[in-house]
């Protein structure tokens, strides 16, 4: 039977109601038996659910099922039923697979069917939604960057740990082989101590309608703005938020360059690259000591609403100033290691597009997805002292971690995450402090306290918060107190 719109909001009307989740529930654990499959939920139904985080595990029917989704926005909620149906009837040949919607993301973590969550939503959500999914007792596939602040990333990782629970960020350069060979072999000092990182991460173009327009019946745009200011001060059109239009569905999304929502490239293709570049550098426990540097806004006159930096210049510092890494929109899309000697490893995705609304890679005839100044330098190291864990498919690795019970299994952790994540913010929390300064910024950063050396770089790590959108009261919502979680 086909689902009409009607039917299908008065079926989802059921999961609506206000939910207080026990907490002695969510510190269970289901224990997998070997043909057991991981029911899976997926909360944000968009570009990067629909075009890359369920088509992509999904397909490991052996593995997990899709068995609810949910989204604030009631046309795509009913869209992503009909796509994750639709999936099935090709996978298989299922005509009905039986799918659970929810408008509420509370109301899925309630469900105890639901073992596993996919976090396919804008940045300014992800702390909120992966605490709650976490102390919950769910395991977490968190779409990147791993939080919007690095206060909300730390404490994350910290609920992870405490509920033990499997996540893997989607960071997902970790599992393809160019970038993986290129760190092993840099962490292996196949080109000696590393003295230099050049990282490029794309450009983002103005634009966007401050024009104001009224908010769709089929839109909760008050929760979409979640703990960003309100709709007094920021009201709707939807080039801040999504395209109505299901066809589009997979086009780039407004809010993806348009603070506070997301911070633009440094942490948006930044949450990949200096992901890699941490990596190599055997970063995933620590960061930078500083960085300085200088960036440029979009022009947001003539009505244009998006408004993050467009060209940025970041020098990073890191063993004891020892190493740079250098942050560049002139450099190419990719991570360039170079070692004491100047010889050097570089590592890129080559002209593939994983989404359809990804960066053009310029076609400039001689930057390939893994090159060295020799080619000798890359061949592979047969039995490295330092391994780099493994993994040929992220979502695959995501679900046999969860069927492992390991979370240490995922090759991109949440504190390993929390760390890039943290890198990146930096470098935004830099171009912020400069706005305006011909010279632009510094933030010194002791790593191991995760603390910046000024109190205006201090502002700037708090959690977004306003009225029931905190993660305090989130927090409260499953049993644990946000000041002691946050010191772990």
């Amino acid at each position: 039977m086909k689902t009409t719109r009607r039917s299908f909001l008065a079926a989802s009307a059921a999961f609506s109601a206000p939910f207080l989740f026990p907490s002695a529930f969510a510190g269970s654990v289901r224990r997998f038996a070997a043909n057991e499959k991981v029911n899976v939920g997926v909360i944000g139904i968009g570009r990067i659910s629909t075009t890359m985080d369920i088509p992509l595990a999904i397909k490991y029917t052996d593995l997990c099922r899709f068995t609810a989704v949910c989204d604030l926005d009631s046309k795509r909620l009913k869209h992503g039923v009909d796509y994750v149906k639709g999936r099935y009837r090709k996978l298989l040949k299922e005509e009905n697979a039986a799918v659970k919607a929810f408008a509420d993301y509370h109301d899925l973590l309630a469900d105890p069917s639901i073992d596993a969550v996919e976090i396919c939503l804008p940045d300014h959500w992800h702390a909120l939604v992966a605490c709650a999914a976490l102390a919950a007792g769910k395991h977490v596939w968190l779409q990147k960057p791993f939080a919007q602040t690095i206060t909300e990333g730390r404490v994350i990782a910290n609920i992870a740990k405490l509920k033990r629970r499997v996540v893997q960020v989607g960071s997902w350069q970790r599992s393809v082989e160019q970038f993986h060979r290129v760190c092993e072999l840099v962490r292996n000092g196949r080109i000696g101590e590393i003295r230099r990182v050049e990282v490029g991460i794309g450009l983002d173009k103005a634009g966007g309608s401050s024009k104001v327009e009224p908010v769709p019946e089929n839109l909760n745009y008050d929760m979409w703005l979640g703990p960003t200011p309100g709709a007094d001060v920021t009201p709707y059109n939807w080039t801040r938020v999504h395209t109505q239009n299901l066809r589009r569905i997979g086009d780039r999304p407004g809010w993806i360059q348009m603070a506070p929502y997301g911070w633009g490239m440094i942490t948006n293709w930044g949450a990949h690259h200096i992901d890699i570049a941490q990596w190599g550098l055997g970063k995933d426990a620590s960061g930078p000591e500083s960085v300085s540097g200088t960036c440029e806004w979009m022009d947001t006159s003539r009505g244009r609403l998006w408004n993050v930096h467009t060209t940025y210049n970041l020098h990073y510092s890191y063993n004891g100033g020892k190493t740079e890494l250098h942050v560049c929109n002139k450099f190419p899309m990719g991570v360039k290691f170079i070692g004491e000697g100047g010889e050097w490893l570089y590592c890129m995705r080559g002209a593939v597009k994983v989404t359809p609304s990804d960066p053009d890679v310029p076609a400039n005839g001689r930057m390939q997805p893994l090159m060295a100044s020799k080619n000798r330098l890359l061949e592979k190291i047969a039995k490295p002292e330092i391994p780099l864990a493994t993994s040929g498919d992220h979502w695959k690795n995501w679900l046999e971690a969860i069927r492992k019970d390991d979370p240490s299994f995922t090759v991109t952790n949440a504190e390993a995450a929390q760390r890039s994540s943290t890198a990146c913010c930096l470098g935004q929390m830099c171009m912020e402090l400069g706005r305006g300064k011909k010279d632009g910024a510094s933030v010194s950063w002791c790593a191991a306290e995760e603390r910046p050396g000024s109190e205006e770089a201090k502002k700037l790590m708090k959690p977004f918060a306003r009225g029931k959108y905190n993660l305090p009261d989130e927090l409260r919502r499953y049993g644990l107190d946000f000041e002691k979680v946050l010191k772990g």
